[in-house]
């Protein structure tokens, strides 16, 4: 593959399951503002806080799975998402994410 190829074909882990947790009306939280549909329904601020949701077992191995690219993993609107618009997560975030869980990169 040409390195102009891989480079269009890479594809960052998605700053929305770290930055921006959706809270909509009714309580239901989703990891992304692109989810309409709550496909990737984490929880409901109604039942549990959301620094509890937010840093739920669910979420910590859909952002593992988002760093390993393996996306189909991630959430069940992960693999259709337009990740351009929702934003990523920089590398060295990644390194200070994993080095905050003790993984090596």
């Amino acid at each position: 593959m040409a390195k102009s190829a891989q480079k269009l074909a890479f594809r960052p882990p998605c700053a929305g399951l770290w930055d921006t947790p959706m809270v909509q009306v009714n309580g239901d939280v989703t990891t992304c503002c692109l989810d309409e549909h709550l496909e990737n329904k984490v929880g409901n601020v109604n039942q549990n806080p959301l620094a509890e949701i937010w840093k739920s077992k669910t979420m910590d191995d859909w952002r593992t799975a988002q760093v390993a690219g393996r996306f189909e993993d991630s959430g069940p609107y992960c693999t259709r998402c337009n990740w351009r618009s929702a934003g990523t997560l920089s590398p060295e975030r990644v390194a200070a994410w994993q080095s905050s869980r003790g993984m090596g990169r």
